[in-house]
Parts: structure tokens; C-alpha cells; sequence
């Protein structure tokens, strides 16, 4: 028998909690379909879509990815039922998301092996190597550059697009260009480097991993996809139109307050974002568009598939946030203290 832990878990599961606490077989399989049919599937198909812009001939993929992520939820929904007392799901939505989230990314990796090591070792490459670095200017689109030239607008695209038909450029690279694995490895810093040079500004990273992709000449079976990211789904919702409008004014400039908090307080304050009932919220960043996952995880500066994991857990203790960033209890409590002051000074007049 399920113990009421309504408390604990997100009110959309209620109706299929009550009728397993009854042990009312039939209506628990009713409620439970009915939550997937309005509630989950829509989030999953959604992220599926537009994170992989998948066409008609692929929708065989597209069904195929949403039983496998739809799999994966309704296994998490059988750990509450079998340990209500050890397991919650406070966002049934968010945890939909997060793990179709890693369906798409696995599905990436299967399908288009080298073109994900090439980006993978991009990354490390600009996060690594002294005087290059990868950063979000506006929140929302990652740009590559010099470290000094952090900032700075982003170079148009058209121009890095030339790279590969550009012959001047390619006379000064020729060397560095080569599809030998460990012969590539070895001078990708300095084809970097080379790049900046030519274009003279940060570019887009997205850009930049098709450019280098098709000098090194790295090949898939699918033609190179970009990084654009929707972390969220529209969500149907019964509140009326005045109050969505409102409530998503103010978590935007919210999530302009949050940003520009030191990254100590960012992180004390958003790990243990919770509502009037002490239940999780920072889903309602994705949800509602605000912000996506991955722009969550690159404004708290936690690799991708580290946050994926904390997702799952949130809201965290103060223990558990002082332990990632190396700090004391009492110091995420005084930082997360001093943020919701500022954020407070701030957003005064929505209040």
C-alpha cells in the first residue's frame, strides 16, 4: 500500500496515489494514463521535435524515442510505488524532461559518433588550453574565442562558414587539417587558435564544431545538427492568459537578477528554489521558457550531464550544496541569505 506523501510529490500524481493508497487497481491505471496522455507525452514530443528536428521519414525514430523516454519515467514511477518513504517525484513534468533530455543526447551520440567526439573535444579544448575559452553572452547562444575577447559581440556567422572554401585561410591552416585521429588531437589547440586569428572575434560554437567538422573532414550518417536547445514544452494550464503573461514577466527578469548574482549565491539560492509548500520549483524556469536546461546548468557553471544528475535530486540540502561547492552549511544558508536580499532590492516594484 502507497502512503499519502502528497507532500512530498507533485499534486499532478495525486489521483494516481489515492488509488493505489485504496489499492483501486482500475482507477490507478486510469489516472495514470490520463497524466501521461495530458501531461507527459506532450512534454516529451515536444522536446523530441524541436531538439532534433527530426523529419517524416524519421518519425519511426521519433515513436521509438518517446516509448523509450516514457519507459524510463514510468520506471521512476514504480520506485514511489515500491518505496514511497525512500522516493519522491516532485516535478512529474520536469523529470519528463529532464529524461527525455538524455534519450535525445544518447540518441545524438548513437547516430553521429564522430561529429559528438569532435564537439566533445572542442569543449575540453577551449575550457583547457590557456588563452581560449567558451562562454554564453546573452544566456542563450555559446560563443568560442580568445579569453580577452570575452564580451565581445559575436562575429556574423557567414563569415566562419567561408572557412572551408576559403583558400587563403586554408593555405595558413593546410598543416594543421587533417583526418588522422591522433595527428588531429594533437594540433586542434593550435586550428583554433588559427581560426580565431583569421576571423578576428568570438564566434558561435555551434558554427564553430560544423566548421571544423568539415575541415577535419568528420562524418556521419546525418548531416551536422546544431545545439539549439528547448528545454521546455508548452504546458496547458488553467490559469487564465493575464496571469501567465505576468507570471512569465516576472521570472524573466528574475532570471536576469539571478544571473548576474556572484556564482556562489546563484548556486546556494537555485539548488533550493522552493515554492510556499516547500516543494521544488526551479522547473519553472524550462517550463515556462525562461531559461532551458542547459542555460540553467551554464549560468550555475556545472558540466551538462552533472546538473542532468542534481536535476533529479532538487530541491538539495544545504548540505549537499555546501559539499559542491566546498563550503559550509552556514555559508550556502548566509549566501542564499545575501541573494534573496539583493533579488528582494531588485525586483522591488513587482512585488
Amino acid at each position: 500500500m502507497v502512503k499519502d506523501s502528497s507532500t512530498e510529490n507533485d499534486s499532478l500524481l495525486t489521483p494516481w496515489l489515492q488509488a493505489l493508497r485504496m489499492q483501486d487497481k482500475e482507477a490507478a491505471e486510469s489516472a495514470l494514463a490520463l497524466l501521461i496522455e495530458t501531461h507527459i507525452e506532450p512534454v516529451i514530443r515536444s522536446i523530441i521535435r524541436f531538439k532534433l528536428r527530426l523529419d517524416k521519414a524519421s518519425r519511426i525514430d521519433e515513436a521509438d524515442l518517446t516509448q523509450e523516454a516514457l519507459a524510463q519515467w514510468l520506471a521512476e514511477l514504480q520506485k514511489l510505488s515500491a518505496r514511497p518513504d525512500e522516493h519522491s517525484i516532485n516535478d512529474a513534468r520536469g523529470l519528463a524532461a529532464t529524461i527525455t533530455y538524455r534519450v535525445c543526447y544518447a540518441w545524438l551520440r548513437r547516430r553521429s559518433p564522430h561529429r559528438y567526439s569532435i564537439r566533445n573535444r572542442l569543449r575540453y579544448v577551449l575550457t583547457r588550453q590557456a588563452g581560449l575559452a567558451l562562454w554564453t553572452n546573452d544566456g542563450k547562444s555559446m560563443n568560442a574565442g580568445f579569453a580577452a575577447w570575452r564580451g565581445r559581440p559575436q562575429t556574423p556567422s557567414d563569415i566562419l562558414r567561408q572557412l572551408p572554401g576559403d583558400e587563403k585561410f586554408l593555405a595558413l591552416a593546410s598543416r594543421l587539417i587533417t583526418n588522422q585521429p591522433k595527428q588531429r588531437e594533437a594540433k586542434l589547440n593550435e586550428l583554433l587558435a588559427t581560426i580565431f586569428d583569421y576571423i578576428g572575434g568570438p564566434v558561435a560554437f555551434d558554427e564553430l564544431v560544423n566548421v571544423a567538422a568539415t575541415l577535419l573532414q568528420v562524418k556521419d550518417e546525418l548531416p551536422a545538427l546544431t545545439d539549439v536547445e528547448i528545454g521546455y514544452a508548452q504546458l496547458a494550464s488553467g490559469e487564465d492568459v493575464e496571469w501567465q503573461v505576468e507570471k512569465r514577466i516576472f521570472l524573466e527578469r528574475l532570471w536576469q537578477e539571478v544571473r548576474e548574482l556572484p556564482r556562489s549565491q546563484r548556486v546556494s539560492l537555485l539548488f533550493n528554489l522552493r515554492d510556499s509548500s516547500g516543494r521544488g520549483c526551479l522547473a519553472l524556469f524550462p517550463v515556462t521558457g525562461v531559461a532551458t536546461l542547459r542555460q540553467i546548468a551554464e549560468t550555475l557553471e556545472f558540466p551538462l550531464e552533472q546538473f542532468a544528475e542534481l536535476w533529479l535530486q532538487m530541491p538539495l540540502d544545504d548540505a549537499t550544496i555546501g559539499g559542491l561547492l566546498n563550503l559550509s552549511r552556514q555559508q550556502v544558508i548566509n549566501l542564499r541569505k545575501s541573494g534573496r536580499e539583493r533579488l528582494a532590492r531588485r525586483l522591488k516594484g513587482f512585488f
